[in-house]
């Protein structure tokens, strides 16, 4: 996880990156209690005299996305950050400042008020790390500077000094996380020389086990968990850019690739908003991509949904209430040096 190799990240993400959760798309059609009662009545036929007449399905309308750019900037340009809700606030941790300096700051930013502050540090400086909050405190998994780290480090959501809270079994980074209540699932990533393929657990941020195997290896993966299936989007296979989406069964330790992107993608970010799973952003390879999709998981395929303000890869997404809020990223290079980003972005889904 060399900066170098972070930094050739220059290629604007040509892919609708921002998925939506099929719960809203492949709703089931609504019917009347009395088209319930009439269901040997095929659509075309007449209805035997005292019957009910046989409803017509009413189509449920897929949810719209609306992408709105804050007023507020951050203090600086920043790319490959930690985001995660705290309270009404988000605490962004760590990541690259002006694609080149990484940092152990924790910001505080509140997108109500329009304020962000500092909140803390790191106890060691990382970027290209994975994230989660576990037993109310925020939770930094991997990364590193120069070179991969295995350390986890921990600081209660409401900031200050982070601690080292525990070891991974291998140093990783350029991983990801994706958790839900009670556990953070590791994906991807590599030691600084090899890619992993073990997918680990966690509901502590202390000790770690495997609970799946990758069917392609990537580093930059973008992840989501629903349920017990965790979706792994796109990423780096061996230094290319991949479209697999892989589905990982966590009761089971299976792992497929169950369906491709409409066009390689990595450095992207992916969320749950509202029961829609949203992928947003990234690069193919060679440019940046605005693109926000949303993914169905019952047939594995996305849709466009919306645009981000300006191609960008490398952000970070947390969702606090009813919104994701996109931070940060990285945008086309110039002369050879990457353009990062300052700006907070909400999401939101209308019904």
């Amino acid at each position: 996880m060399s900066l170098p190799r972070r930094v050739i990240v220059t290629a604007v993400l040509a892919l609708a990156t921002t998925l939506t959760v099929a719960g809203c798309s492949g709703a089931a059609p609504v019917t009347s209690a009395s088209s319930q009662a009439a269901t040997a009545i095929s659509p075309g036929s007449v209805a035997p005299s005292g019957a009910a007449p046989v409803a017509t399905p009413t189509p449920v309308a897929a949810p719209t996305l609306s992408v709105t750019q804050l007023p507020l900037k951050l203090p600086t340009t920043l790319s490959r950050l930690v985001a995660l809700p705290a309270g009404d606030q988000l605490l962004l941790l760590g990541g690259l400042e002006a694609g080149t300096t990484t940092t152990a700051t924790i910001l505080a930013v509140s997108p109500s008020a329009g304020t962000v502050s500092v909140a803390g540090h790191l106890a060691q400086t990382t970027h290209d790390a994975g994230g989660a909050v576990l037993g109310g405190r925020a939770l930094v998994i991997g990364g590193g500077t120069s070179a991969s780290t295995s350390a986890v480090q921990a600081v209660a959501l409401t900031g200050g000094a982070a601690s080292i809270s525990g070891q991974l079994p291998q140093a990783r980074s350029d991983d990801a996380v994706a958790a839900d209540s009670t556990t953070a699932y590791v994906v991807g990533g590599y030691t600084g020389s090899t890619e992993l393929p073990e997918i680990l657990a966690t509901t502590d941020g202390v000790s770690f086990h495997v609970v799946a195997h990758l069917a392609v290896t990537v580093r930059y993966p973008a992840v989501v968990v629903v349920g017990t299936t965790l979706w792994v989007f796109g990423g780096e296979h061996q230094g290319t850019v991949t479209d697999d989406i892989q589905r990982v069964d966590l009761t089971t330790g299976t792992a497929v690739v169950a369906g491709h992107l409409p066009a390689p993608l990595a450095h992207a970010t992916a969320t749950v908003l509202d029961g829609t799973i949203l992928l947003v952003g990234g690069t193919d390879g060679k440019a940046h991509q605005s693109a926000i999709s949303r993914f169905d998981p019952t047939t594995a395929t996305l849709a466009a949904v919306g645009q981000l303000p300006a191609p960008a890869s490398d952000m970070a997404i947390a969702v606090l209430a009813d919104s994701a809020y996109v931070v940060g990223g990285e945008v086309a290079s110039v002369g050879g040096k990457v353009t990062s980003l300052n700006t907070v972005v909400r999401l939101q889904l209308a019904h």
